[in-house]
């Protein structure tokens, strides 16, 4: 079913690429479970197109774009890091055989096993966790200080008793 939607999300890999076909839609992050543990929130949505096609030796490929907003935890502030997401990458169909024979070099660049039932959000999923940054950061300088008055508190009582604990055994 080529065109607009995301009912669609298993694929004949292969065929899709073959005939060149495109498929548009978007996913909730709500429903991305692995991609879940490196969000604040999974609020929102990611919009994707799948377009196949042939590389410039007329293999079978699938060019994936998606676009969005992902709201991450700064690992310098642990506050919510807004982070615009665009990624586009062209990953080179191959069979079982191709890939265990070694017949793919370093120019190859990205590929993926060529599958009747490729599961498409499995697919924008795993490009997505491949794009993230390991440690989401703020920009320099931007973050939220990590103390607050509360804490400061806190701190000053834990001394305030330790000195008191100090002046009571001399």
């Amino acid at each position: 079913m080529p065109g607009q939607g995301s009912a669609q999300t298993v694929i004949d890999s292969l065929e899709f690429a073959r005939t060149g076909q495109t498929l548009r839609g978007s996913l909730p992050l709500v429903g991305l479970a692995r991609l879940k543990g490196s969000l604040a929130d999974a609020l929102g949505t990611v919009e994707f197109e799948v377009r196949g096609g042939e590389d410039a030796r007329r293999r079978p490929v699938l060019t994936v774009t998606i676009h969005g907003t992902l709201r991450l935890q700064c690992q310098r502030c642990l506050e919510a890091l807004d982070h615009p997401l665009r990624v586009l990458n062209t990953l080179l169909l191959v069979t079982g055989t191709g890939a265990s024979t070694g017949e793919l070099d370093d120019e190859d660049g990205e590929w993926i096993e060529a599958s009747r039932e490729l599961d498409l959000a499995a697919l924008i999923e795993e490009e997505i966790l491949l794009s993230l940054s390991y440690a989401p950061r703020h920009e320099e300088g931007t973050c939220r200080p990590l103390r607050t008055a509360a804490a400061d508190s806190a701190s000053a009582a834990a001394f305030a008793g330790l000195a008191a604990l100090k002046r009571n055994h001399h």
